[in-house]
């Protein structure tokens, strides 16, 4: 941001690091600690948010979109202070993960299914850190403010390892496949179902070429059979392209054509959800669509699986879930079958996690 001193220093800092380290650095980690943000300047950026935020009345809009939009839901109820300080700390850390992971090679918390693609110490991966860095420069040096520069190699970090799964489906996940359920959605009597949604998790084979795992198809066996019992208006399909590492199968997208070619469930009862890479996210994702779509919240959502994830789901999950993101996404949840589990879902779902840059 040019004409603020302390965010101006920032960028220069970051600017001649880099540039410094396109001299010297003989391997692609050397460029994700210099480009990562300190703690001191995570502290900086923070104060000048704050102190901007009390005297510009058109950031204090912002954040009060901020708010509205429940992306941070678990900061909406701090004033707008507290609020954009602690949006910030949370998407700095994010930034500077993704830089430890991707160029650093650190291992994330998911290493079989999330690690960077490349040995971190080979001369063709550094060169094509290189390159990436350099594109940046080039396009955005002159007009960068403080963020830039982190924000942007971080991006191209994540495209160079193949990790863009985050934004591969957007037109499945916000419309295309999703506009016809959504749309009956608000017109639907839920009166009429002691469900809002049938949940079905992905189970990814760990075999290459292998497109849907036998034990998928029968989840979306019993998913259908409640369905056509009118236990729900719709089922969500929810799994990404998780396993094995980077296979080209997409949980949802297999598990709805599934459904379709099988069971001949119309489409436009279908949601697919086609991001989630664990069961916490299986159950935070189809929550979010709650709030999303304004479901009733207060109807609960059957999850259909089989007896070994419903045993985990009502068991080590509850803890592992509150570890990974922070919060739990339903405001209660029960077993109620081997093989089911009923939940409402609670609106902190709705909070991004910027610690997981390929579902936050």
């Amino acid at each position: 941001m040019y004409g603020n001193a302390p965010m101006d220093a920032i960028r220069a800092r970051l600017e001649r690091s880099t540039r410094a380290a396109l001299k010297n650095c003989q391997t692609a980690p050397c460029f994700g600690n210099t480009l990562q943000f300190t703690q001191a300047e995570i502290q900086t950026i923070g104060n000048e948010l704050v102190r901007l935020v009390v005297k510009d009345s058109a950031l204090r809009a912002c954040v009060q979109q901020l708010k509205a939009d429940g992306h941070y839901a678990l900061f909406t109820t701090n004033d707008d202070t507290a609020f954009i300080r602690k949006a910030w700390q949370a998407d700095a850390r994010g930034v500077n993960n993704i830089l430890r992971v991707y160029v650093e090679g650190y291992a994330p918390l998911y290493p079989k299914i999330d690690s960077i693609s490349f040995q971190k110490d080979s001369p063709a991966f550094r060169d094509s850190i290189v390159a990436r860095v350099e594109k940046v420069l080039d396009r955005y040096g002159k007009k960068m403010i403080c963020l830039d520069l982190p924000v942007r190699v971080a991006l191209e970090a994540l495209q160079l390892n193949g990790r863009e799964v985050a934004v591969q489906y957007e037109h499945d996940y916000i419309g295309g496949g999703n506009d016809w359920p959504f749309a009956r959605s608000r017109h639907t009597k839920w009166d009429s179902f002691p469900y809002s949604m049938i949940l079905v998790p992905g189970l990814g084979p760990e075999q290459p070429g292998v497109a849907l795992d036998p034990g998928g198809a029968r989840r979306c066996d019993s998913a259908a059979i409640r369905y056509k019992a009118k236990l729900a208006p719709f089922i969500v399909v929810s799994g990404g392209h998780v396993h094995p590492n980077k296979t080209p199968y997409c949980e949802a997208i297999e598990m709805r054509r599934y459904l379709m070619e099988v069971h001949h469930i119309p489409v436009y009862d279908i949601i697919i959800e086609p991001y989630a890479r664990h069961t916490t996210t299986n159950l935070r994702n189809t929550s979010r669509f709650v709030f999303e779509e304004k479901m009733p919240a207060d109807k609960p959502i059957l999850i259909v699986s089989d007896s070994a994830q419903t045993n985990y789901i009502n068991g080590a999950m509850k803890d592992k879930v509150v570890k990974e993101l922070g919060y739990t996404p339903f405001s209660s949840i029960k077993k109620i079958s081997a093989t089911e589990t009923e939940y409402l879902p609670a609106e902190n779902s709705r909070q991004i996690n910027s610690m997981d840059p390929l579902d936050p």
